[in-house]
């Protein structure tokens, strides 16, 4: 069985529901209120593992209830946990969700943002033991770009998602087989809008000069688009569901495409993360949105016509 490591962050999500994103100087009511296991990296080994890829996460939690609750949830969904211990407390992330199911987000890094280079040495053999290597920006941009280069000098896949937006090394990009970004960290990092009817030709033109190997750009309900490795531009349509909650839209997508990947061609495992990402945002919540293989396939079957 191919096997996956992600290395990155696990939080604990404190999730409001709202109808409206609170205004500067406004105070507003929750229509509810809830916690779960999150942080984007656990999203991604939870949907990793749940879709059949054999996983192990590497981050770090504080000496709290709150890190421990973290590691057991990974281990319910059968994945090897590599987590060190940090006398920060565990990260957390706060999330509203308004009524047109959109979400804003604010992260407070805690012991996610405490593991260094030295972690990555100290457990090399992660790396060398998995096939899959994959990444996201809510632990250190050091720790990001050497766990990339390790990876890549030990022959290993990668995928990179630059989620937090930040302005990403020459480095980071020489070592990432699968950049995928959505148009937020397309427009913070290539400095390209949607907006301009010219950007995806702009956005080919960048990713041919900087040589970066294959771009995932997801746009929601507008699709993905595809700038392979021979420079190609191919563009994805998204199916139609009534969204109710967009957390870990992403990072199932993500988590989807990595599990597909190893075994398939990139047409494919796109169009299976479209899908999988397309079930997740019509249910609340981030790793507990994410479905079952038997329902994958039911969906695909049902709703393949009702694409757009």
């Amino acid at each position: 069985m191919r096997k996956a490591l992600i290395v990155g962050s696990l939080n604990v999500d404190m999730t409001f529901n709202v109808e409206n994103f609170v205004k500067k100087g406004e105070t507003i009511f929750a229509k509810s209120y809830y916690e779960s296991c999150g942080g984007k990296g656990a999203n991604q080994a939870v949907c990793v593992s749940k879709l059949g890829t054999k996983t192990e996460m590497l981050g770090m939690v504080g000496f709290d209830k709150e890190g421990e609750k973290l590691i057991s949830n990974l281990e319910n969904f059968d994945i090897k946990c590599t987590i060190l211990k940090s006398n920060f407390p565990t990260g957390r992330a706060i999330i509203s969700v308004d009524k047109n199911a959109d979400n804003s987000i604010i992260v407070v890094g805690g012991a996610n943002l405490e593991i260094k280079k030295d972690d990555i040495d100290n457990n090399i053999e992660s790396i060398k033991n998995n096939d899959i290597i994959i990444l996201q920006n809510e632990i250190p941009e050091e720790v990001v770009e050497y766990t990339l280069v390790k990876a890549k000098e030990n022959h290993k896949l990668t995928i990179y998602n630059p989620a937090p937006a930040k302005k990403v090394s020459e480095k980071k990009l020489e070592n990432t087989d699968y950049l995928v970004v959505n148009e937020t960290e397309m427009e913070f990092i290539f400095e390209q809008s949607i907006k301009d009817e010219n950007y995806l030709e702009n956005l080919l033109k960048i990713k041919k000069e900087k040589d970066i190997k294959n771009i995932i750009l997801t746009l929601g309900e507008k699709g993905v688009v595809l700038f392979d490795d021979k420079n190609d531009i191919k563009k994805y349509a998204a199916y139609k569901v009534n969204a109710v909650d967009t957390t870990a839209a992403g990072d199932s997508f993500i988590g989807a495409f990595a599990s597909k990947i190893l075994d398939t061609n990139i047409d494919e495992a796109i169009k299976y993360a479209i899908a999988v990402s397309a079930i997740v945002v019509t249910r609340k919540g981030a790793q507990e949105s994410i479905p079952t293989l038997d329902e994958i396939y039911k969906f695909i079957k049902e709703n393949e016509d009702e694409k757009k």
